[in-house]
C-alpha cells in the first residue's frame, strides 16, 4: 500500500493553492523594493525608525535592518511574516496527516491493508516533506525572478541568497512539522487543531521577541525557531550550534514519542 502517493493525491490541490498564494504575495512585495530606493522613501523610513523605541525595533526585527534600500534587509524583514504563514501551514499539514483519517472515518481503508502504523507514519511524513519542499522550491524560483527583476543582483548572487533564506526556513519547518506529527498522534480528533497550531507557532514567535527585549529571558530565544533565522544573523553567523542541537533534538524526540503514542493508540474507525 503506497500511503505516500495517496497522501500526495489528497493534498496536492491545497499545496498548489498555498504555493500560488505565497509566491504571488512574495513577488508583489519584491515589486515594492524599487520604491524603497527613492530619496523621499529613504528620508521617510529613516525619520520613522528614529522615532521608535530601540526595544520595539528589536521586537519587530528592525534593529539591524533599517536600511531598506538593500534588498537583503527589505526582503529579510517581510520574509519573517511570510515564514510565519508557512510554519502554520506545515504544522497544520502534519497535524492533519494522522488524525484526519480518524475524524473522516477513512482509517478503515488503511486498516484493511498490510501496512504497519510505523509505515503509515513514515510515508505520511515523507509526503508532508515533499509538499513542503514543493512550496519552497516555487517560492525560491519566484524570489530569484523578483531579485533579478527589481534589483541589480546577478543570477548566481540571487540563487545564493535565496538558498540561504529558504534553506533556513526548511530547517525550522521540519521542527514545526515534527511538533505537528506529535500532536497528530496525540489528539483524538482534528476539531480545534487549527487553533492549537496557530497558538504554538505564534507563541514561539512571541517567546523569541521576549528573549530579545528582556535580557533576563534571553534563553527563550532558543525556544523560538523563528529567532534562529533572523536575516542579519543568518547572513553573518548562520544558525548557531546550539540552535542546530535544539532543533535536531526536538525533531528526533517528537518523532520517537509520536511513533510510540501512535502504535499504542486505540484508533477510532
Amino acid at each position: 500500500m503506497n500511503v505516500f502517493r495517496l497522501e500526495i493525491k489528497n493534498t496536492w490541490k491545497s499545496t498548489l493553492k498555498w504555493a500560488i498564494t505565497l509566491s504571488s504575495i512574495t513577488f508583489m512585495l519584491l515589486s515594492f523594493f524599487p520604491a524603497m530606493q527613492t530619496e523621499s522613501m529613504k528620508e521617510l523610513a529613516g525619520a520613522k525608525m528614529e522615532g521608535l523605541d530601540p526595544s520595539l525595533l528589536e521586537a519587530l526585527g528592525l534593529a539591524e535592518l533599517t536600511d531598506f534600500t538593500v534588498i537583503t534587509n527589505f526582503f529579510g524583514y517581510v520574509l519573517q511574516y511570510i515564514t510565519l504563514a508557512i510554519m502554520v501551514l506545515v504544522t497544520q499539514l502534519a497535524v492533519n496527516s494522522l488524525i484526519k483519517e480518524e475524524t473522516d472515518g477513512t482509517i478503515e481503508f488503511l486498516y484493511s491493508k498490510s501496512i504497519s502504523r510505523g509505515e503509515i507514519l513514515l510515508q505520511k511524513t515523507l509526503a508532508n516533506i515533499f509538499s513542503f519542499l514543493s512550496i519552497l522550491i516555487v517560492l525560491c524560483i519566484i524570489t530569484v525572478i523578483g531579485y533579478l527583476s527589481f534589483n541589480d543582483y546577478n543570477f548566481v548572487e540571487s540563487i545564493k541568497e535565496t538558498s540561504i533564506l529558504y534553506g533556513s526556513i526548511l530547517y525550522i519547518g521540519l521542527v514545526f512539522m515534527a511538533i505537528g506529527v506529535l500532536l497528530s498522534a496525540w489528539l483524538k480528533r482534528s476539531k480545534g487543531s487549527s487553533g492549537i497550531v496557530i497558538a504554538i507557532v505564534f507563541s514561539t514567535f512571541i517567546l523569541g521577541i521576549m528573549g530579545l527585549v528582556i535580557d533576563d529571558l534571553s534563553f527563550l530565544s532558543y525556544l523560538s525557531p523563528m529567532n534562529w533565522i533572523k536575516t542579519q544573523k543568518l547572513m553573518t553567523e548562520g544558525i548557531r550550534k546550539e540552535e542546530w542541537l535544539v532543533g535536531i533534538l526536538a525533531i528526533v524526540i517528537c518523532y520517537i514519542v509520536a511513533h510510540e503514542i501512535y502504535k499504542r493508540k486505540d484508533l477510532r474507525s
